[in-house]
């Protein structure tokens, strides 16, 4: 294990599994689609900040099996990056193949690392959408909490170089830039109850993210506010315009949001929020589009809207001989066309796709039942397969 993984130190001991502490104001902080981690037990679904018991750092992980799944790795790792006072740090566990998990807390760089400082302690919840729970030292009520996420792993590919399995929000990359929602510290709604599992109101995608929040100082808000909640579809079929929701906490009306849509490029739009702090937008979605609102100097988490691409053929034969293939792809964008015959591995013609549409002339083409598979350029859409076209 490098020195980043090992820089532990001294093992604090799990107390017994708990139930789940409730999140600040009944909502996870962050959200993460299930099975984009690798391994189940570091795949992450959900992430949240409790006071029911002290400030806490909850992860839950589709299955809590706090153990190291590859045979060759001294450890796995569940971590909880945040940002206070402009320096960005992390609470951490890690299982280790024997002895008890060990929970640590220190600063966190890109390129260095995990710095330990201090050890903290912690509590695990076994069993399907098991939990970790971390103690979060050194945040006073009053600061703010920015741009968080989660980073876990499962030993090294190589000597230094760590096997990252999930992060949340985002893929398995530590240098994505979706995160989490913001949060003041002490202002929580401790009334409400864990919040489910599953997949939250939006995925990740290849996509880049919204830059991260407003703010990352100290104190409450401009508007007083402790949170930005935000809710998207996770996927939209050929594109299209969708309902973009969201709130503020404390519930007040009249507060200036805005939401920042980013795909090829930053968009933003602006509305105010009514009298029970809900906002909603209608938002034109064209390729996958990352989507963060803001208020008062706090953000929202960011999420992914997946679009799904569809292609649609026509074949016919054309008196000059031969056959013509037409065909139609949404959203419109530039992309690779696969002409395929049923039970091929290898294209038999291939072409372009530009503002929506595509041509493919074959001047002897053999007989049989074909497909057009569409590959949005630049990972813009998931690419997809056409209805079949038979040549007789």
């Amino acid at each position: 294990m490098s020195a980043a993984l090992c820089a532990v130190g001294v093992a604090s001991i799990a107390s017994p599994a708990v139930a789940a502490p409730a999140a600040c104001g009944g909502t996870p902080q962050i959200t993460d689609p299930t099975g984009d981690g690798h391994h189940a037990n570091t795949d992450v679904t959900a992430a949240w900040f409790s006071e029911q018991s002290g400030l806490q750092a909850v992860i839950r992980v589709k299955i809590g099996d706090f153990t190291p799944a590859h045979d060759d790795s001294d450890a796995a790792g569940y971590a909880v990056i945040y940002e206070v006072d402009g320096v960005r740090r992390y609470v951490r566990a890690e299982a280790p193949r024997t002895g008890a998990m060990r929970f640590d807390t220190g600063t966190w760089s890109p390129a260095g690392g995990f710095a330990s400082t201090a050890t903290t302690t912690g509590s695990t919840e076994a069993g399907p959408n098991g939990v970790v729970v971390i103690t979060v030292p050194g945040v006073s009520a009053g600061q703010r909490i920015s741009r968080p996420f989660v980073l876990t792993y499962d030993g090294e590919d190589a000597p230094g170089v760590v096997h990252w399995v999930d992060r949340a929000p985002g893929g398995t990359a530590p240098d994505s830039t979706e995160y989490g929602a913001d949060l003041v510290v002490g202002a929580c709604g401790l009334g409400g109850t864990a919040p489910g599992t599953g997949g939250g109101t939006g995925g990740q995608g290849g996509s880049s993210g919204t830059g991260g929040s407003a703010g990352s100082g100290s104190g409450t808000s401009a508007a007083g506010l402790t949170g930005v909640a935000l809710k998207a579809p996770a996927a939209v079929t050929g594109g299209g315009t969708v309902r973009v929701t969201g709130a503020v906490r404390p519930a007040q009306a009249g507060v200036a949001v805005t939401l920042r849509s980013r795909a090829k490029k930053l968009t933003t739009r602006s509305t105010t929020t009514g009298a029970d702090g809900a906002f909603a937008l209608k938002v034109p979605i064209g390729e996958t589009t990352t989507l963060q609102a803001s208020a008062g100097g706090l953000s929202s988490q960011s999420l992914t809207v997946t679009v799904k691409s569809t292609v649609r053929v026509r074949v016919r034969r054309v008196r000059a001989g031969g056959v013509l293939v037409t065909g139609q792809v949404r959203p419109a964008l530039p992309g690779r066309v696969l002409w395929l015959r049923d039970g091929s591995a290898s294209p038999a013609a291939t072409t372009s796709a530009k503002g929506g549409t595509f041509r493919l002339r074959l001047r002897h083409p053999r007989r049989g039942r074909y497909q057009a598979v569409f590959v949005p350029s630049g990972a813009r859409a998931e690419r997809s397969t056409s209805n079949t076209g038979v040549i007789r």
